[in-house]
């Protein structure tokens, strides 16, 4: 027989949640990111730090770029993902902690040299993330180096 807890089911929550962001903390999420670019059609993140927005520059045609973040979107294993290859957007949520969701817009421009992702991934709610979104777009990122 297992004992009985009788801490409230929002405390357990709270804990696992604190424990969960101390495991994840240890992760490297001090790895510089590229910045935006001036011209980043996605929207500035907010003054809280739940939110990563960055572009980067790649010498392959859009469209090929456009493929490889399609599929490193989808290895991430989004909750939903939209594509808009004719505009070469996309748009994924992703569940943490089952219970948050955070949102990842990906945009693709074609450049003179090549093109550019522009990605922007941030959380529904909350001020700190503990680091989930760099370390998602750091992944993204990884993953379209991968792939090209």
């Amino acid at each position: 027989m297992l004992p009985s807890s009788s801490a409230p089911l929002p405390q357990i929550f709270v804990l696992f949640t604190l424990s969960t962001g101390l495991l994840f903390s240890g992760c490297s999420s001090s790895e510089s990111l590229p910045s935006a670019h001036p011209d980043n059609p996605l929207p500035d993140c907010p003054d809280t730090p739940n939110c990563e927005r960055i572009s980067q520059g790649y010498d392959v045609p859009a469209d090929t770029l456009f493929q490889a973040a399609q599929s490193a979107l989808d290895d991430l294993g989004p909750a939903q993902l939209q594509l808009q290859p004719d505009s070469m957007r996309a748009t994924a949520v992703y569940r943490v902690a089952l219970v948050f969701k955070d949102d990842v817009h990906v945009a693709v421009d074609s450049q003179d040299t090549g093109s550019v992702l522009h990605v922007r991934s941030a959380s529904r709610v909350g001020q700190s993330d503990l680091g989930v979104n760099r370390r998602r777009v750091q992944r993204l990122l990884t993953r379209v180096s991968g792939a090209l």
